[in-house]
């Protein structure tokens, strides 16, 4: 079995085993970017950056002293009980802040991974620091929306097994991440400041009254996934779930939650209505899609397309994903249809069509690559 490893990573590998000078000074710049420092305050700490870096990859250092440097390292080390596998399948993701320190550290954790053989890298969320709680949240919504890309694909697979390892990082960033990882982890592991003991916290058997908290305002779900909202189109979601600017609104880090663990069961049931007004299904098309019998995870691959037509359209073209790849058709293939988009990368499958007046624009059917 491979394990799936996502590691929040702090600044311990630079604050542990430091004089109270240092300290102060790496705590009072923790949040600053490469720009924020003055002269002296980046020669100090990119001094005791290489002095670190040394030291982890010494020859003489021993795990025992890499897990006093270092919390991530630490729950890593602890959880192969002490003894690191000499060949493994296994996957590291070091989630740094967006900050100076933050990248430098987690940089220096994957590298020393890396050198053991592991594939280990540095996953960067924009903004993600914990000097402000607007930022912070824009990073925790961007962090679910990885986590539903990146480690879905692992959940029901026999042969992975994710772990959230919480014993390094901030506090801010690991009392979410705890909560995301009932839903994507197959368990959360701590290691007590006092202990060397591992606490494993298995994944809960939780889910969500999805029709209670979703079916009732799925369209507007579904349209809050990719674009803003008046506030008035939104009554009736609680606040939680909503990040309010201006009048308008966008899912919160907590209703992208809610929605990548919704979604699937509503995309794989059915075709679904077009998003937005300008896409219009003929009945041929919903005849072809019909006559497909199109597996779930395919249909809910369909849905997704048409999601993302309808975001070319009512972005008058600005937003053409490559995973649509919305474009005019070559030639004359079909008396009607004049532009195609793709659907699934394996099959070549397209959905062909044409536009109609004021911009609206026709699906005429689902049918295979010309």
């Amino acid at each position: 079995m491979a394990l799936i490893f996502l590691s929040p990573c702090g600044t311990s590998l630079l604050t542990n085993n430091t004089d109270k000078s240092l300290r102060d000074l790496l705590f009072r710049t923790a949040n600053h970017k490469v720009n924020n420092f003055t002269p002296d305050e980046k020669a100090i700490i990119d001094k005791h950056l290489e002095s670190r870096r040394q030291l982890l990859n010494h020859s003489e250092t021993d795990l025992q002293e890499v897990k006093r440097l270092s919390a991530e390292l630490n729950g890593i080390i602890t959880y192969y009980d002490g003894q690191l596998p000499q060949s493994s399948g296994d996957i590291h993701y070091i989630l740094a802040t967006d900050t100076y320190q933050g990248r430098e550290v987690a940089d220096l954790v994957a590298n020393w991974l890396q050198n053991r053989g592991f594939n280990a890298q540095v996953q960067v969320f924009n903004d993600l620091a914990t000097n402000s709680i607007e930022s912070f949240r824009v990073a925790m919504s961007d962090l679910i929306q990885w986590c539903d890309q990146t480690l879905r694909g692992y959940q029901g697979n026999e042969y992975f097994q994710v772990i959230f390892n919480l014993t390094g990082g901030f506090k801010s960033v690991n009392g979410f991440l705890q909560a995301v990882g009932m839903f994507y982890a197959s368990e959360c592991i701590y290691i007590f400041q006092s202990s060397s003991e591992l606490l494993r916290i298995p994944r809960l058997p939780i889910s969500l009254d999805q029709s209670a908290v979703v079916g009732e305002h799925l369209m507007t779900f579904r349209r809050l996934s990719y674009q803003q909202l008046p506030v008035s189109d939104c009554r009736g979601i609680a606040e939680t779930l909503l990040f309010e600017s201006d009048g308008f609104v966008e899912l919160s880090e907590w209703g992208k939650l809610i929605w990548t663990q919704a979604k699937p069961n509503y995309y794989k049931q059915k075709l679904l209505p077009p998003l937005s007004s300008r896409l219009v299904f003929s009945p041929e098309f919903e005849r072809s899609v019909e006559r497909s019998q199109i597996q779930p995870d395919r249909l809910l691959t369909l849905n997704e397309r048409l999601d993302d037509l309808s975001r070319y359209l009512d972005t008058d073209g600005r937003e053409n994903l490559r995973r649509l790849d919305f474009k005019a058709l070559k030639g004359k293939p079909f008396a009607d249809s004049t532009h195609e988009c793709d659907v699934w990368g394996d099959s070549g499958d397209r959905i062909f069509g044409h536009y109609l007046a004021e911009g609206r624009y026709l699906c005429d059917r689902l049918g295979g690559h010309l």
